[in-house]
């Protein structure tokens, strides 16, 4: 009981003020429902006042980790350094939360999401920005919430030294963006 209401605090800190009823009173029902013994019940509503928090919160990205492997979401193996050499692939593990949902046009829901990237050196240089660089489209009859998106990139061309990798995640369903940065260095 203590667990469901500190999420339903996290909850309420998250989400806009207007919201915040409509995720409490929806939680305290799945509490309710919880201590009646209907346990599918409260999961149901608990998953309606996650829905309401989903819907009202920004595109965020979580756990950006560089990676030498990706296979699922949090299945992941990660790479020791950022330090590679040149022409090395670089691959990014990431968990978008609060993307919206489209229709795939056959009964299912559509997660699309693209990145792009603006690299920038050690001192602060812009030395361009690459539009699209990556995306993803997944098709369900559930509005998936653990998505992880892997971005293989191909930063051939530059030389020795460090840089910055500013990233913007557009979500193709909404107008929300979220950015995310990560640093790298190309071994000389």
């Amino acid at each position: 009981m203590k667990s469901i209401m500190a999420v339903v605090l996290a909850l309420m800190v998250s989400a806009p003020a207007a919201l915040a009823g409509e995720i409490s009173d929806r939680a305290t029902e799945a509490e309710k429902l919880l201590q009646s013994g209907d346990s599918a019940g409260a999961l149901e509503k608990f998953r309606s006042a996650e829905d309401a928090l989903w819907q009202a919160m920004s595109l965020a990205i979580m756990n950006v980790k560089q990676v030498d492997s990706a296979t699922g979401f949090g299945i992941y193996s990660e790479r020791a350094n950022h330090t590679y050499k040149p022409g090395e692939k670089i691959f990014l593990y990431m968990e978008p939360v609060g993307y919206g949902y489209g229709s795939d046009g056959l009964g299912n829901s559509q997660i699309a999401l693209s990145v792009d990237l603006t690299v920038v050196s050690e001192s602060g240089e812009n030395l361009g920005t690459f539009e699209k660089i990556g995306s993803v489209k997944v098709a369900s009859r559930s509005h998936n919430r653990e998505l992880f998106f892997k971005l293989d990139l191909s930063l051939d061309g530059l030389p020795p030294g460090k840089y910055r990798c500013d990233f913007v995640m557009h979500d193709e369903n909404s107008n929300k963006t979220a950015p995310f940065t990560t640093d790298i260095e190309i071994a000389g």
